[in-house]
């Protein structure tokens, strides 16, 4: 009879667990209303934009065809273009590959932002550091120094 008792209080106190974490559980989105987090380049482009600001696409990479032309953005050149530093854990895990870092330029030619879009997940902080660090001569539309935005691209070949 005892046993029975024990095991009756036991059934009744797992059941009240259980209800009391069903009913403390937040609420599941369902799946196509995930959200991904912004990156720091969404999140200025967004900013931007509730102001009004414009900031133009363009080409910043040698082999974009008729890209530039297309928007009537003269693109500037890179004055100095960093390398990234190839990180240890990369290299001790013979990570390799492109990596893709999309960059905000402002008018004078600094990086005001940049985040990786694209590439091996050791390997994208080096390329973010290496983009925030390049300096481009200012790109002009119709003359005039604009902000844009655009794509570098980094390969990385395992040591």
């Amino acid at each position: 009879m005892r046993n029975l008792f024990l095991m009756a209080s036991l059934l009744i106190c797992l059941t009240s667990v259980n209800v009391f974490a069903q009913e403390t559980t937040p609420a599941q989105k369902p799946a196509n209303e995930t959200e991904q987090p912004k990156n720091a380049v969404q999140q200025m482009l967004d900013d931007a934009k509730k102001r009004g600001e414009v900031i133009m696409g363009t080409c910043l990479v040698e082999d974009c065809g008729d890209a530039q032309a297309a928007d009537g953005v003269e693109a500037g050149r890179a004055l100095e273009l960093v390398k990234p530093v190839y990180p240890p854990i990369a290299a001790a895990a013979h990570a390799s590959g492109e990596v893709r870092g999309q960059v905000i330029i402002d008018t004078d030619g600094t990086v005001i932002a940049a985040a990786s879009i694209s590439g091996h997940p050791l390997l994208q902080s080096a390329s973010v550091t290496a983009a925030r660090n390049t300096r481009f001569a200012p790109s002009k539309y119709n003359g005039e120094p604009v902000k844009v935005t655009g794509v570098l691209v980094y390969n990385f070949v395992a040591p």
